[in-house]
Order: C-alpha cells, then sequence, then structure tokens
C-alpha cells in the first residue's frame, strides 16, 4: 500500500466521513423549507443545508435548484423521481421507482441482486458500471472509479426522492459519462419529538418483507435509523430466492451555522443466481433456470461522517469524507454454457472479492458580486481503494469453501487526487457556468496465480491459463465543461451544457472471471463529449413540459463482441454464445428527451378538487445511436433502444392516499456490439399499478399488481458459462399495512 493510500485511510478511519452529507429535508417541512431556500436562492444570498446531490428546494420542486450547499446546478439538466407521489414500493422494482427519469434504462434482474442501469445507449448497463451510484450523495458502490458496480439498493419504501444528474454535466461529482444517481432516504426529523414507521408486505412467491424506523429529535440534536429485512423464493422456479438485511443509524447536529451527521449503515444480501436461458427455453418456460446451484452474496458496512460550515453569509464549507468495506463473493458451477443447463456434477467455483475503499471530499463555496449574483465553489476529492481477489476451487457441486485448491489470487489497488471547481455568473436573467476537473488517478493490478480449472467434475487445478496478468496505469485527465440558464420569462426557461466526462479502465479491463468470455490483453480509458440543449416550460398552470435535444460522441467505448468468433492475435476463438470483451470503438449517440406533467384534478389542475390531486405524467427518449470507427463500425450500440417511453397516473390524496398506473414501453434492442442475433432483445410494453389508502389510528394498507397483462419479455442478455437471457418476472401481487405514529 502506498504511503499517500495509507494516510486516506487512517484519516477516514478516524474520521467516519462521507463523501457528501445526508439530505437533512423532513418530511412535514419540505415545503416550508423549499419556499426559504428559493427566496435564499433568487436574492443571491447562501441557505445553508447539509444535503443531497440535489435539493428539491427550487423552482418547481421536483427540478434542480441553481444552487444548493457547495453545489452548483446553474447550466444542468437532471431529473427528479419523487417517489413520495406513488405508493411505497415493498419490492426492489426499479422500473417503477424510476419512471420519472427520461431515458434511465432499467435492464431488469430477475433475482434483483443488484441495479443494472444505462443511459443514452452509453454501455451495457450490467451492475450499472456507466452510472455513477450514490446513496444520500456518498458513493453506494465498491469503488467509484475502478469498480462502480450498483450491487446496493436502498429500500425503496426508505427512499424519498431519486435523482439523476444528466451525463458528463456531473462534472464535481464523478467522472462517469453516464451520469450520477443519488437514492436521498427519508429524515432527519427536524420539529422536536419522537416519530415511528412500520411496515410489513406479504406478494407472490412467498415474498415477506418489514421495515421500521424510528426518528427523534429536540430540534438541535437528532437521530434516526431502520432496519429493514426482506425474503422470498423469486420469480424462477429454481435457485431464485433472496435475503435481504438492511440497517442504518445517523445521529445529528443541527446547529444554526453548523450542521453535523454520523452515520452507519449495514447492508447483507444473498441471492440465488438462477442463470440464464436460450431463446428457445425462454419462449417454452421464462420461469426455467440453467444453474441451480450458483449462489452471490453481498456485505457492506459503510461509517460515515459529514460537517457543514457557515462561515459568512456569502461562504460556505463542507468537509466530508467516506470509507466502506464491501465483500461480493460468488459459487458458479464449472462448465456451464450460454442459456443451458450446467451439469449437476460439477463442481463450484468460488470467487471472494474484498473492497476497502476511502476518500476525503473538501469543498467551499463563496457568493460574491454587489447583491451576491455570483458563485465560486472550488473542491478537491482525495480516493483510494484496495481490492484483493480470491477464486478456489470446490471439491464436489455441494463445496462452497474452495477445497480442491486455489485457481486464482490478484492484487488491486488504486488511489485518485481530484480537483474541481465552477463558477456561476449571474448576469440578470442569463446564468454563465464554466467548470472543470482533473484527475490524477493510478491504477495496479497484479495477478499472481491463474490455473486452469481442471477437470469440470472434480479434478484439481490444471496448468497455468498463460502469462500472468500485470497492470500497471497512471493518467493525468483534465475535463471540462459550460453551462448556460436562461429565464425568458416566470415560465420559460432555457438550458444548455456541454461537458467532457471520462470512464476510468476497470479492474476487470484485461483479468475476467467469466467463463466462456476472452478479455483484451490491454484497453484503452473511453472518453465523452456530451452537448444538450433545452426548455423548460408551463404554458398553463396545470401543465409543465420538458424537452432537451442532446449528442454524445464517445470514444473507445469497451463492451463486447458476441461469438462465434475466430482466433485472432492477441485473442483465441469464441464460440456461441461466448463474447471477447474489448474497445470496440467510438459511438455517436444523438436524440430527443421530452417530458409533461398534466395536474388533470387540482391542486391546479384543469378541475378542482378537495383531499388531492390526479396527475399524469410522461416522458420520452428518442434514440438514434451508431459505432463510427473501429471494430464495431456501423453497428448499432447495445442497450440503445430507439424509444424508451414511461407514463404515470397518479392520484395523491393529502390524505396520504396514493394510487397509480405505470405504463413502461422499451424498443428493440441489441444485445452485443456486433449485433449478433442470438442476443437481440425484441421490445415489450409493461403495466403496473399499486395503491396505499390510510384506515384509522396511523394504520394504511396497500396492495400492487407488477406486470399486470402479463407481458413475456426479456430485458437483459449476458454471455458466457451460466449466460443467456434473463426473463423478466411474470404478473406478480403484493399487499401491505403500515403504520405511522
Amino acid at each position: 500500500m502506498s504511503s499517500p493510500a495509507a494516510a486516506v485511510r487512517l484519516a477516514v478511519a478516524a474520521l467516519l466521513a462521507s463523501v457528501a452529507a445526508p439530505a437533512l429535508a423532513e418530511a412535514g417541512t419540505a415545503a416550508a423549507e423549499s419556499d426559504s431556500a428559493a427566496e435564499a436562492q433568487g436574492s443571491g444570498t447562501t441557505a445553508s443545508q447539509a444535503t443531497s446531490i440535489i435539493v428539491t428546494a427550487d423552482r418547481e420542486g421536483d427540478r434542480l435548484p441553481d444552487q444548493s450547499g457547495t453545489l452548483i446546478f446553474a447550466g444542468k439538466l437532471g431529473d427528479i423521481a419523487v417517489l413520495s407521489d406513488i405508493a411505497p414500493v415493498p419490492t426492489r422494482n426499479l422500473r417503477v421507482a424510476l419512471a420519472d427519469i427520461p431515458g434511465l434504462l432499467v435492464s431488469e434482474v430477475s433475482n434483483g441482486a443488484w441495479a443494472s442501469l444505462s443511459y443514452r445507449g452509453l454501455g451495457e448497463p450490467h451492475e450499472s458500471w456507466n452510472i455513477l451510484t450514490l446513496q444520500d450523495a456518498v458513493p453506494a458502490v465498491p469503488d467509484m472509479y475502478s469498480y462502480p458496480a450498483g450491487y446496493f439498493i436502498p429500500p425503496l419504501e426508505a427512499v424519498e426522492r431519486v435523482e439523476f444528474i444528466r451525463g458528463a454535466s456531473g462534472l464535481l461529482y464523478g467522472p462517469q459519462p453516464g451520469g450520477a444517481i443519488n437514492y436521498v432516504l427519508k429524515g432527519p426529523r427536524r420539529a422536536a419529538g419522537v416519530e415511528g414507521q412500520a411496515r410489513l408486505a406479504a406478494g407472490s412467491w412467498d415474498l415477506r418483507s418489514g421495515l421500521a424506523s424510528l426518528a427523534a429529535s429536540n430540534g438541535t440534536l437528532a437521530a434516526d435509523g431502520f432496519v429493514q429485512y426482506s425474503e422470498g423464493d423469486g420469480p424462477r422456479r429454481v435457485n431464485s430466492d433472496h435475503q435481504q438485511t438492511t440497517a442504518r443509524g445517523r445521529a445529528h447536529y443541527l446547529g444554526e451555522s453548523v450542521t453535523a451527521t454520523l452515520a452507519l449503515d449495514y447492508y447483507k444480501g444473498e441471492f440465488g443466481e438462477p442463470g440464464g436461458l436460450s431463446r428457445a427455453r425462454l419462449a417454452a418456460d421464462r420461469r426455467d433456470g440453467s444453474t441451480p446451484r450458483d449462489r452471490i452474496a453481498i456485505e457492506r458496512l459503510a461509517p460515515t461522517f459529514a460537517l457543514e460550515w457557515q462561515a459568512s453569509d456569502a461562504t460556505l464549507v463542507t468537509a466530508r469524507a467516506f470509507y466502506s468495506r464491501f465483500e461480493r463473493t460468488s459459487w458458479r458451477q464449472a462448465g456451464g454454457s450460454f442459456g443451458q443447463v450446467t451439469p449437476d456434477a460439477n463442481v463450484l467455483i468460488r470467487q471472494r472479492q474484498v473492497f476497502d475503499t476511502a476518500g476525503i471530499d473538501l469543498r467551499a463555496r463563496h457568493d460574491f458580486g454587489s447583491s451576491a449574483q455570483h458563485s465560486l465553489t472550488l473542491g478537491v476529492l482525495g480516493h483510494t481503494s484496495d481490492a484483493p481477489v480470491f477464486v478456489d476451487k470446490g471439491a464436489s457441486n455441494a463445496d462452497f469453501r474452495g477445497t480442491a485448491g486455489a485457481l486464482a489470487r490478484v492484487s488491486r489497488s488504486g488511489d485518485t487526487l481530484a480537483a474541481f471547481g465552477e463558477v456561476k455568473l449571474g448576469l440578470g436573467d442569463v446564468h454563465i457556468v464554466p467548470g472543470f476537473r482533473v484527475e490524477r488517478l493510478r491504477q495496479k493490478v497484479v495477478e499472481t496465480l491463474d490455473l486452469a480449472t481442471g477437470s469440470a467434475t472434480g479434478g484439481g487445478p490444471g496448468a497455468p491459463n498463460g502469462p500472468l496478468g500485470n497492470r500497471s496505469d497512471t493518467q493525468t485527465v483534465p475535463l471540462y465543461g459550460i453551462g448556460v440558464t436562461w429565464d425568458a420569462s416566470e415560465t420559460l426557461r432555457f438550458v444548455a451544457n456541454a461537458s467532457r466526462g471520462f470512464k476510468p479502465l476497470l479492474y476487470n479491463d484485461g483479468v475476467t472471471f467469466q467463463a466462456g468470455v476472452d478479455a483484451a490483453g490491454t484497453f484503452d480509458a473511453s472518453y465523452a463529449f456530451t452537448v444538450e440543449a433545452g426548455l423548460q416550460a408551463e404554458p398553463a398552470p396545470p401543465l409543465r413540459i420538458d424537452a432537451s435535444l442532446f449528442r454524445v460522441e464517445f470514444e473507445n467505448q469497451v463492451g463486447f463482441l458476441a461469438g462465434p468468433l475466430p482466433a485472432s492475435p492477441p485473442f483465441g476463438a469464441v464460440g456461441a454464445g461466448g463474447a471477447r470483451r474489448q474497445n470496440v470503438g467510438s459511438m455517436r449517440n444523438q436524440g430527443v428527451d421530452l417530458a409533461l406533467r398534466l395536474d388533470l384534478v387540482g391542486p391546479e389542475g384543469l378541475a378542482k378538487a378537495e383531499g388531492g390531486s390526479l396527475r399524469l405524467s410522461t416522458n420520452l427518449q428518442l434514440l438514434d445511436a451508431d459505432f463510427t470507427s473501429g471494430v464495431a463500425d456501423g453497428f448499432t450500440p447495445q442497450y440503445a433502444p430507439e424509444h424508451l417511453l414511461r407514463s404515470t397516473l397518479a392520484w395523491i390524496g393529502t390524505d396520504g392516499a396514493r394510487a397509480a398506473l405505470i405504463f413502461t414501453s422499451v424498443g428493440d434492442q441489441q444485445g452485443a456490439d456486433n449485433n449478433v442475433a442470438d442476443f437481440f432483445l425484441p421490445g415489450y410494453e409493461v403495466l403496473d399499478a399499486s395503491v396505499e389508502w390510510p384506515v384509522a389510528g396511523g394504520f394504511s394498507v396497500g396492495a400492487g399488481v407488477n406486470n399486470l397483462l402479463d407481458e413475456e419479455y426479456a430485458g437483459r442478455v449476458r454471455p458466457g458459462g451460466g449466460g443467456g437471457f434473463d426473463p423478466g418476472a411474470p404478473r406478480s401481487f403484493y399487499v401491505s399495512i403500515g403504520w405511522k405514529g
């Protein structure tokens, strides 16, 4: 371990700090806080808020503010899904939770083990590698640079809203070209008193879940926490079960000029992996499986701390850091093939990855000018990770300890130092926001052991798998962007942004453990340049329209070509259902995002009503994506559907009643960058419905139907052993009972 890395880890262990402060907006006072922050924003003064990446204290409550805390959002386009507008979601149904975010593709995982998201066709969605995933603005991934896999999803019942910064415009949060998604949890309680909540749910395939939370405050000191447990058999007939425990505790100091939050998050999930299906087997029985013994377990422990200091009326300082320990352990039967049942006699291969990751984030914002109409924000981030890999072979199909011998040992480490800044120049109704980010990255991956599996039915590890991998990479990467916001009137705003993003090399680039997938010996990092221009209009009180045009130039995409492929140095031959992972070329993705919200009934709708409102919200992305150079030249990038449409019809009652009908339509998709027919994913349409109704004494009852019309479809396909089509879940039901007091 390098001395700078050790210093960062030591500092984080002492501080127990976080990369950004949790959201400090209590639900009962959110409207009042939104109004006061909007007034401060309009006058150019600083509203002191220890906040998440985006605070909904803005023009409409679900659009970006011009600035919040040490963050500037003027000149950027983003989206917010307010989960309090729909009934609580007791499952990991991201299709429902993210329905109000245009263009964010949910590639559904049937066992719910991880989030699989992508945006504007910028790469394979598997484990959300191209998007920065955060919880309360803290990176919720094993490593935000070298392994940004979306293994952790907070309980959606505990999420207040989901926030998304589009594409490369998120320079102040990380380099990922696909944008930043942030799950903002409820709380803390600001008003003096105590509040408790509980919810139980049961549903199809023996689903059982429960969540209990407690929050207390005296107005200055506050504490809150929750525990959630969920288990079930899952939609597939064999090996689709899950068991998850999520817990969080926080303590807050809510002073007038200083706020501080200390938090501890814990998550443990165990999942069966039923495997993919061939197209024929998918058509015959979508609930079938191919890997009856494969398993995966995820464990995360993340203590965090954040401090925000309002140094003066014009200056705000935040000091933040984070530490997390992720353990990812998987068991896969040797000798599997694409879409077919793995022979039962084959032994298990255990792969264990451990991630110790830490970071410190320092930021300051200063408002200046005769009426404080300008703002400057500067910051630095120090980040380090250590992530060894251990691969062992079992002696049988029931040996989960790997007693037959070691197959691979890999040491991996990385350190990053980033400096960034933006300045918002307020020129009347126009804001101009230039920004920069400079990354200094160091990564190292060293194989010390790499042996062939040997006999799939029990023979010991065999001869070496060629030369041992040894990769060391150091880069200095300058990134930049500029945004413009023009308020043409109180009901019409124009926003434009041009930004350059960067996708660092991953630990897995060049060292792969997936059977049936060959990998290039060297990879080049990928760069994205995004231009987007749009408007936000309110032509009438009941109607709001958002529209934008975008174009993304993405250089040196890392993807895969599906087999069969002949041997070509330095690659070996790849059979049908396998894949070759490499830089596949540069792409040009362009299109339009449209979003409409119409209040049909109250509060400002076409018709008036007492006690609630009926709202229709619809968003549509039209996408034209093509590779323009490289080995995939002329092909359509994988997971870049020509259209993605979502519509939500929601009843939002003032007494807590909620009901929603959500429609999703996804166009045809390619599952491989060379558009092999075996990986083609036909388009599909899905309808979901949910309701939550208060009864008496603080109790409420709820119910929901997912995939109401029982659409048969597959939203993702994976190459290699155990791969194949992952079928979307059939129609399912759930009921729930909740209490709040």
